[in-house]
C-alpha cells in the first residue's frame, strides 16, 4: 500500500539512519513499490513475456549477471518491502515489547512457523529457525552425543558448512569420519544407495550428506538413503542448503532424522535466514548449542533450538514473504523453469565435447540427479587447453560482472529463477569464444 506523503518522508528519514543509507537512496527505495505479478494466463499464452515481466520483481543491476544463486540468490522487492516494513514497525515501538526480535515465541514467529511447516510438510513443532544450514548442521554435530569409537559417514563432495563441525568433533571427541566417493557423473540410484550401505560399519551412528550437493550439483537420492539407514538403526541428517527452493520438499515423506536448509539461496529469502527440522522423537535427546534461559525447557519443542538470544525478526518475516511470492507464481512452475534453463545450459556445454557435464546421465533424458545447479569440468585431467580456457572463461566472467563459481578445474552455474536467457547469451558467447582460442 503507497505510503501518505508525509508518512513516506518519515519512514525515509527512519531507513537512512537505521540501514545507514544516505537520504536520497532511502527516499528512492521507499518510492520503488513492488510491481504486480504478470497474469497468470499470460504464461500459458506468452511465456516468454512472462518471465520477462517477473524480472521487474528484482533490483538486480542491468549490469550484473547472478549465475550464482547456488551461492547467495536475489530477493525480491516484495520480500525486501516486507523485511523493512518490520525494521522500521519495531524501530517506531509499533510492536509489543520483547518479541521484536525473537528472542521469545511470538505470535510473528508463529506465523513464520506455520507458513515453513506446510511449505516443508513437517510438524511446526519439529522446525526451529535459525541462520543459515551451516548453522543448523552445526546444532546436530555438536547435539548428538558420540563418544570415542563412534562412526559418522558422509560423502567427499559435502561444504566446508556441512563437514568441518563433524571434523572438529572428530579432533576433539575421537570421533572417527568415513567417506563414500560419489560417482562423477551418478550411477544409478541403487548404486548410489549401495556406495552408502556398504560404507556402514557397526560402529556407524550417523550419515550426513547433502540432498543436492554444491561441488556438482548433484541430486541424491535422499529417501532411499534414509529408509537404508533407519532399517539399520543409522540416523540421517540432510544439508538442504541447494534443495528448499529448488526442489519440492517433504521432509516426513523423506524419512529423514533432521534436515537444515539454507532459504537466502533458490528460495530467495532475506540473508541470515534458515531452517533446522528435528524428527519429533529426537527433541529432547538434541542438545542445544547456545545455553539460554530455557535451555532444557523441553516444552518450546524445536524452538528451543533457535532461543539464542536477541536476533532479528525482521529477516524471519522476509522469509515468511518469501514462501509467499514463492507460492503466487506456483512452486511447480518455478522448479520446471529452473530446470529448463539448466538444460539450456547442459546442452550448450555438451556441444564442447573437451567439456563433461558432472551432475548429468549419459542419457539427457534421464533426469533423475540433475539439478538447476550444474557443474562441468575439462574431459581431460588438469592441465589441459580445456582447463586453461575454463580458467580464462571464469576470469572473463568476472571481467564482465557476470558471477558464477570455479574456474580452471569446474565450473558451475545456477539458473536461479530471476534469470533470463539473455543472460545465459552472454554467458554461453564468452565460453563457446574462450574454447575457441
Amino acid at each position: 500500500m503507497p505510503l501518505r506523503r508525509r508518512e513516506f518522508f518519515q519512514r525515509s528519514a527512519v531507513a537512512a539512519a537505521v540501514l545507514g543509507l544516505p537520504l536520497a537512496q532511502a527516499e528512492k527505495l521507499f518510492a520503488q513499490e513492488a510491481p504486480p505479478l504478470p497474469p497468470r494466463g499470460l504464461f500459458a499464452t506468452d511465456p516468454d513475456r512472462y518471465w520477462a515481466l517477473l524480472r521487474r520483481q528484482w533490483l538486480l543491476a542491468a549490469d550484473r549477471i547472478n549465475l550464482n544463486c547456488g551461492s547467495v540468490g536475489c530477493t525480491p522487492l516484495p520480500v525486501l518491502r516486507a523485511m523493512i516494513d518490520h525494521i522500521l514497525s519495531a524501530e517506531e515501538f509499533r510492536e509489543a515489547a520483547l518479541p521484536w526480535f525473537g528472542y521469545e515465541e511470538n505470535a510473528r514467529i508463529r506465523e513464520v512457523h506455520e507458513a515453513l511447516a506446510a511449505f516443508l510438510h513437517c510438524k511446526q513443532d519439529e522446525l526451529a529457525i535459525v541462520r543459515n544450514a551451516t548453522e543448523a548442521n552445526n546444532v546436530v554435530c555438536n547435539g548428538l552425543d558420540l563418544k570415542i569409537g563412534d562412526e559418522v559417514l558422509l560423502t567427499d563432495q559435502e561444504h566446508p558448512g556441512g563437514r568441518c563441525c563433524w571434523e572438529q568433533k572428530a579432533a576433539r571427541y575421537g570421533v572417527k569420519l568415513n567417506y563414500v566417493a560419489l560417482p562423477k557423473p551418478p550411477a544409478s540410484t541403487a548404486r548410489i544407495v549401495e556406495l552408502f550401505e556398504r560404507a556402514l560399519t557397526p560402529k556407524t551412528k550417523i550419515i550426513v550428506f547433502s540432498h543436492i550437493t554444491t561441488v556438482t550439483g548433484v541430486v541424491l537420492p535422499a529417501k532411499q538413503i534414509c529408509t537404508m539407514a533407519r532399517a539399520k538403526g543409522v540416523l540421517t541428517h540432510v544439508d538442504g542448503a541447494h534443495a528448499i527452493g529448488q526442489i519440492p520438499l517433504d521432509l516426513h515423506d523423506i524419512g529423514c532424522d533432521f534436515y537444515g536448509t539454507s532459504p537466502h539461496k533458490w528460495l530467495m529469502a532475506p540473508k541470515g535466514t534458515g531452517t533446522l527440522f528435528v524428527r519429533e522423537e529426537h527433541l529432547e535427546k538434541l542438545w542445544v548449542n547456545i545455553a539460554s534461559g530455557s535451555w532444557r525447557d523441553f516444552s518450546l519443542k524445536a524452538y528451543r533450538f533457535s532461543n539464542f538470544g536477541t536476533s532479528n525478526l525482521s529477516v524471519m518475516v522476509g522469509l515468511k514473504a518469501a514462501i509467499e511470492f514463492f507460492q503466487a507464481i506456483g512452486p511447480e512452475r518455478i522448479y520446471a523453469r529452473m530446470h529448463q534453463l539448466a538444460t539450456q545450459v547442459r546442452d550448450r556445454v555438451t556441444a564442447h565435447p573437451q567439456l563433461r557435464v558432472v551432475n548429468a546421465s549419459a542419457d539427457p533424458a534421464n533426469h533423475e540427479f540433475f539439478s538447476a545447479l550444474l557443474s562441468f569440468e575439462p574431459a581431460q585431467p588438469a592441465p589441459s587447453a580445456a582447463s586453461n580456457a575454463m580458467k580464462k572463461v571464469a576470469e572473463e566472467c568476472a571481467a564482465r560482472n557476470i558471477r558464477l563459481a570455479g574456474g580452471a578445474e569446474r565450473i558451475r552455474i545456477a539458473t536461479g529463477l530471476f534469470l533470463q536467457p539473455t543472460e545465459l547469451g552472454a554467458f554461453f558467447e564468452l565460453l563457446d569464444a574462450g574454447l575457441r582460442s
